[in-house]
């Protein structure tokens, strides 16, 4: 078998293996080559990139020497610009389809103040009762005096919040009606604000003196004072003022009538009081069911004496504040005639 020769070796071995000084020389052109490529298809990508960025800047610059010289800035096209500008745009006329919108922020305002002023009108009159039971004298009406601010206050604040609502339902209405409402935030807050005016300027009497919730409070504390006797008018507890009429033609009154903590069916203190919506009479709650059972399915009259309406349980309700009320009159009750036995006795000795 011939051999190769070492001449011939050496030519081979260096066709196989290209000098250490070629790679050095060809591996950063060959690296360089393929950064090419790559970078060339990321310059493909971002040249759009940059150009927008370039013609933003360049905007940018240009507004920037308008406003240096007092030049209205050139209109650009740009989503920044899009915003509206707050400051100069103007109130849009409402129409119809704003209607529901308006409808629905009135009915807010009601539930709002509904919620707030339900308790805090029952918790006044409750606190107001329970002084007028347990203080006498001028403690008793320095107590009073500033529950009494205190519901005049809330009443204040109830009629604030329905002028919210009642203004609200107004421009609604008037949307309903097909009539365009411009300047739509002007005409609230100034109808708003001649609705609040309004009852401000009224005298004491014509703001509290027919105000469902001023007149139960006043009536609770009465019963609880003066158990028994008849109630007087409203006006008896407001000072007159100038603007008022004269007292001699007053017909405001809290109850027209003495409030009787009896039930006309057991003829004994109430329990569980239920009251009529239809004649205002109250009857234990056992003994005008009783009562009731025993009649059509129609209903029968009032048992009340003099009564006549038609009564069935479907008009009754529950009144637990008139329960708490006969308890504080029955303990004054019981309380002042304790204190006459004592003098009774101290005349006698």
């Amino acid at each position: 078998m011939p051999v190769a020769s070492s001449s011939r070796r050496k030519s081979a071995r260096s066709r196989r293996e290209p000098s250490s000084d070629r790679i050095e020389e060809d591996y950063p052109s060959q690296h360089a080559g393929n950064n090419d490529d790559v970078e060339g298809g990321d310059d493909d990508e971002e040249q759009p990139r940059r150009k927008a960025k370039q013609e933003k800047k360049a905007r940018k610059r240009i507004r920037g020497d308008s406003e240096s010289d007092n030049d209205p800035p050139a209109a650009v096209d740009d989503d920044e610009d899009d915003r509206i500008d707050i400051e100069n745009f103007h109130d849009q006329p409402l129409d119809k389809k704003e209607g529901g919108k308006l409808s629905g922020i009135a009915q807010d305002w009601e539930m709002i103040r509904k919620q707030i002023h339900q308790g805090s009108f029952s918790l006044a009159k409750e606190v107001a009762t329970s002084l007028a039971d347990v203080l006498e004298g001028d403690k008793a009406n320095k107590a009073l005096s500033e529950v009494d601010d205190i519901m005049k206050t809330l009443i204040d604040i109830d009629h604030e919040m329905q002028s919210h609502e009642k203004t609200l339902s107004g421009i609604y209405q008037q949307l309903m009606r097909g009539e365009p409402v411009e300047g739509a935030v002007d005409l609230y807050e100034k109808e708003v604000k001649r609705r609040i005016n309004e009852f401000n300027d009224r005298t004491t009497r014509k703001k509290y003196g027919s105000n469902d919730q001023y007149v139960q409070f006043k009536q609770g504390i009465f019963e609880v004072q003066k158990p028994g006797e008849n109630i007087p008018p409203i006006n008896d507890f407001i000072p007159r003022e100038e603007g008022d009429e004269s007292d001699d033609d007053n017909d405001l009154e809290i109850g027209g009538v003495t409030q009787d903590f009896k039930c006309p069916i057991t003829l004994t203190m109430l329990v569980n009081p239920m009251k009529s919506s239809s004649c205002g009479h109250a009857f234990s709650g056992d003994a005008i069911r009783d009562y009731l059972k025993k009649g059509p399915p129609s209903g029968k009259s009032c048992p009340a004496a003099g009564c006549s309406q038609k009564l069935t349980m479907a008009m009754l309700v529950a009144d637990s504040s008139l329960e708490k009320r006969a308890k504080l009159a029955a303990r004054r009750a019981q309380r002042d005639e304790d204190d006459s036995d004592d003098d009774d006795d101290e005349v006698i000795e």
